[in-house]
Protein backbone atom coordinates (compact mmCIF):
# COMPACT_ATOMS: atom_id res chain seq x y z
CA UNK A 1 0.00 0.00 0.00
CA UNK A 2 2.79 1.98 1.05
CA UNK A 3 4.83 1.51 -2.43
CA UNK A 4 1.53 2.25 -4.37
CA UNK A 5 0.81 5.35 -2.33
CA UNK A 6 4.41 6.32 -2.98
CA UNK A 7 4.35 6.02 -6.97
CA UNK A 8 1.06 7.73 -7.06
CA UNK A 9 2.92 10.54 -5.67
CA UNK A 10 6.02 10.64 -8.02
CA UNK A 11 3.28 10.45 -10.70
CA UNK A 12 1.80 13.11 -9.77
CA UNK A 13 4.76 15.22 -9.00
CA UNK A 14 6.48 14.46 -12.34
CA UNK A 15 3.04 15.16 -14.17
CA UNK A 16 3.02 18.61 -12.18
CA UNK A 17 6.30 19.64 -12.88
CA UNK A 18 6.05 18.14 -16.84
CA UNK A 19 3.09 20.21 -17.46
CA UNK A 20 4.86 23.45 -18.39
CA UNK A 21 6.73 21.57 -21.19
CA UNK A 22 4.49 19.81 -22.66
CA UNK A 23 2.85 19.71 -26.61
CA UNK A 24 -0.01 21.86 -26.52
CA UNK A 25 0.78 23.98 -23.57
CA UNK A 26 0.11 27.65 -24.28
CA UNK A 27 2.12 30.55 -22.56
CA UNK A 28 1.15 34.27 -22.24
CA UNK A 29 3.82 37.00 -21.28
CA UNK A 30 3.30 40.40 -20.59
CA UNK A 31 6.09 42.85 -19.82
CA UNK A 32 6.25 46.84 -18.59
CA UNK A 33 8.92 48.95 -17.51
CA UNK A 34 8.45 52.23 -16.68
CA UNK A 35 11.29 54.84 -15.27
CA UNK A 36 11.58 58.68 -14.80
CA UNK A 37 14.79 60.62 -13.66
CA UNK A 38 15.41 64.74 -13.48
CA UNK A 39 18.47 65.81 -12.79
CA UNK A 40 19.63 69.13 -12.74
CA UNK A 41 22.76 71.75 -12.79
CA UNK A 42 24.08 75.10 -12.56
CA UNK A 43 26.17 77.54 -14.70
CA UNK A 44 26.63 80.57 -13.29
CA UNK A 45 23.54 82.11 -12.66
CA UNK A 46 21.56 79.74 -15.41
CA UNK A 47 20.14 76.59 -14.47
CA UNK A 48 19.55 73.52 -16.80
CA UNK A 49 16.97 70.91 -15.42
CA UNK A 50 16.97 67.42 -17.65
CA UNK A 51 14.03 65.01 -17.65
CA UNK A 52 13.91 61.84 -18.96
CA UNK A 53 11.06 59.33 -19.05
CA UNK A 54 10.51 55.52 -20.46
CA UNK A 55 7.88 53.24 -20.79
CA UNK A 56 7.63 49.52 -22.17
CA UNK A 57 5.16 47.53 -22.84
CA UNK A 58 5.01 44.05 -24.45
CA UNK A 59 2.61 41.48 -24.92
CA UNK A 60 3.64 37.82 -26.40
CA UNK A 61 2.00 34.59 -26.94
CA UNK A 62 3.91 31.50 -27.13
CA UNK A 63 2.66 27.31 -28.19
CA UNK A 64 4.34 24.42 -27.12
CA UNK A 65 4.86 22.53 -31.05
CA UNK A 66 5.99 19.55 -29.05
CA UNK A 67 7.32 18.43 -25.69
CA UNK A 68 10.35 21.34 -24.65
CA UNK A 69 9.84 23.10 -27.97
CA UNK A 70 8.05 26.50 -28.01
CA UNK A 71 7.17 28.84 -30.70
CA UNK A 72 5.97 32.65 -30.08
CA UNK A 73 4.97 35.84 -31.36
CA UNK A 74 6.04 39.38 -29.03
CA UNK A 75 4.52 42.70 -29.66
CA UNK A 76 5.85 45.59 -28.20
CA UNK A 77 5.67 49.43 -27.99
CA UNK A 78 8.04 52.00 -26.49
CA UNK A 79 7.82 55.48 -25.49
CA UNK A 80 10.84 57.65 -24.52
CA UNK A 81 10.82 61.88 -23.96
CA UNK A 82 13.74 63.65 -22.94
CA UNK A 83 13.90 67.64 -22.41
CA UNK A 84 16.00 70.35 -21.23
CA UNK A 85 14.65 73.25 -19.86
CA UNK A 86 17.52 75.90 -20.13
CA UNK A 87 18.25 74.62 -24.18
CA UNK A 88 14.66 75.18 -24.65
CA UNK A 89 15.16 71.19 -26.13
CA UNK A 90 12.68 68.03 -26.26
CA UNK A 91 12.91 64.71 -27.43
CA UNK A 92 10.46 62.36 -28.05
CA UNK A 93 10.84 58.66 -29.46
CA UNK A 94 7.92 55.89 -30.47
CA UNK A 95 8.59 52.70 -31.19
CA UNK A 96 6.51 49.93 -32.39
CA UNK A 97 7.82 46.67 -33.11
CA UNK A 98 7.54 42.77 -33.23
CA UNK A 99 9.68 39.70 -32.64
CA UNK A 100 8.72 35.78 -33.40
CA UNK A 101 11.10 33.29 -31.54
CA UNK A 102 11.68 29.80 -31.15
CA UNK A 103 12.82 28.16 -28.13
CA UNK A 104 13.82 24.93 -26.98
CA UNK A 105 14.19 23.38 -22.97
CA UNK A 106 16.61 21.64 -21.42
CA UNK A 107 15.84 20.28 -17.35
CA UNK A 108 18.36 21.21 -15.37
CA UNK A 109 17.39 20.19 -11.72
CA UNK A 110 13.37 19.82 -11.11
CA UNK A 111 11.58 22.78 -12.40
CA UNK A 112 14.23 24.72 -13.75
CA UNK A 113 15.10 24.96 -17.08
CA UNK A 114 17.91 26.07 -19.78
CA UNK A 115 16.87 27.08 -22.88
CA UNK A 116 18.40 27.84 -26.08
CA UNK A 117 16.92 29.63 -29.42
CA UNK A 118 16.46 32.02 -32.21
CA UNK A 119 14.59 34.84 -33.55
CA UNK A 120 13.65 37.57 -35.94
CA UNK A 121 12.11 40.61 -35.63
CA UNK A 122 11.33 44.52 -36.91
CA UNK A 123 10.87 47.48 -35.08
CA UNK A 124 9.60 50.84 -36.30
CA UNK A 125 10.88 53.95 -34.88
CA UNK A 126 9.95 57.65 -35.10
CA UNK A 127 11.40 60.47 -33.10
CA UNK A 128 10.93 64.40 -33.34
CA UNK A 129 13.14 66.77 -31.88
CA UNK A 130 12.04 70.40 -30.75
CA UNK A 131 15.24 72.73 -30.88
CA UNK A 132 16.59 75.20 -33.13
CA UNK A 133 16.64 72.80 -35.88
CA UNK A 134 13.44 71.48 -36.12
CA UNK A 135 13.53 67.35 -37.14
CA UNK A 136 11.74 64.05 -37.31
CA UNK A 137 13.37 60.75 -37.68
CA UNK A 138 11.96 57.91 -38.56
CA UNK A 139 13.35 54.29 -39.17
CA UNK A 140 13.20 50.44 -39.65
CA UNK A 141 15.23 48.05 -37.87
CA UNK A 142 15.28 44.48 -38.92
CA UNK A 143 17.42 41.78 -36.37
CA UNK A 144 18.18 38.35 -36.83
CA UNK A 145 19.76 36.25 -33.86
CA UNK A 146 20.17 33.78 -30.95
CA UNK A 147 19.77 33.97 -27.44
CA UNK A 148 19.77 32.04 -24.34
CA UNK A 149 19.02 32.08 -21.06
CA UNK A 150 16.95 30.68 -17.93
CA UNK A 151 13.50 29.37 -17.02
CA UNK A 152 11.89 28.46 -13.41
CA UNK A 153 8.39 26.94 -14.17
CA UNK A 154 7.36 27.55 -10.70
CA UNK A 155 3.54 25.86 -11.04
CA UNK A 156 1.63 24.41 -13.61
CA UNK A 157 0.74 28.27 -14.30
CA UNK A 158 3.27 30.25 -13.74
CA UNK A 159 7.18 30.43 -14.97
CA UNK A 160 9.65 33.34 -14.58
CA UNK A 161 12.27 33.48 -17.40
CA UNK A 162 15.52 35.46 -18.04
CA UNK A 163 17.71 35.73 -21.15
CA UNK A 164 21.54 35.41 -20.31
CA UNK A 165 23.27 35.49 -23.49
CA UNK A 166 22.61 36.71 -27.00
CA UNK A 167 23.88 37.61 -30.61
CA UNK A 168 22.15 39.66 -32.95
CA UNK A 169 23.14 40.48 -36.59
CA UNK A 170 20.74 43.97 -37.09
CA UNK A 171 20.30 46.25 -40.29
CA UNK A 172 18.55 49.48 -39.96
CA UNK A 173 17.76 52.14 -42.40
CA UNK A 174 17.19 56.00 -40.95
CA UNK A 175 15.58 59.73 -42.79
CA UNK A 176 16.51 62.79 -41.06
CA UNK A 177 14.74 66.05 -42.34
CA UNK A 178 13.60 68.95 -40.96
CA UNK A 179 10.03 69.49 -40.42
CA UNK A 180 10.16 72.69 -43.38
CA UNK A 181 11.30 70.46 -45.88
CA UNK A 182 14.87 72.45 -46.07
CA UNK A 183 16.70 69.32 -45.94
CA UNK A 184 17.12 65.83 -45.77
CA UNK A 185 18.81 62.49 -45.09
CA UNK A 186 18.98 59.08 -45.30
CA UNK A 187 21.61 56.15 -43.69
CA UNK A 188 21.73 52.43 -43.76
CA UNK A 189 23.76 50.37 -40.75
CA UNK A 190 24.57 46.91 -40.25
CA UNK A 191 25.92 45.51 -37.36
CA UNK A 192 26.51 41.96 -35.13
CA UNK A 193 25.61 42.55 -31.60
CA UNK A 194 27.32 39.43 -28.62
CA UNK A 195 26.19 40.67 -25.10
CA UNK A 196 24.83 39.14 -21.59
CA UNK A 197 22.11 40.51 -19.79
CA UNK A 198 19.87 39.40 -17.56
CA UNK A 199 20.72 38.93 -13.91
CA UNK A 200 23.40 41.86 -13.78
CA UNK A 201 22.89 43.64 -16.57
CA UNK A 202 19.19 44.77 -16.69
CA UNK A 203 17.21 42.58 -14.92
CA UNK A 204 15.57 41.65 -17.85
CA UNK A 205 12.73 38.97 -16.22
CA UNK A 206 9.87 37.65 -18.42
CA UNK A 207 6.47 36.08 -16.38
CA UNK A 208 4.22 33.32 -18.33
CA UNK A 209 0.71 32.41 -17.33
CA UNK A 210 0.59 28.74 -18.83
CA UNK A 211 -2.38 26.85 -19.77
Amino acid sequence: MKKQLLLTAIAVGVSLCGYAQTKGTSTLGLGASISSNKSSSNFGNSETVSTNKNRYISLGYGYFIKDNTRIGLELSYGKNTNEQTAYDYSNESKTYGGTISYQKYYPLIKTLYAYAGGRTGYARVQSTNEASNTYATEGNNYNLGAYGGITWFVSKRFAFETNLLSADVAYSTTSNKQKDGTSQSKNEHTNFNLNTSGFINDLGFKIYLLF
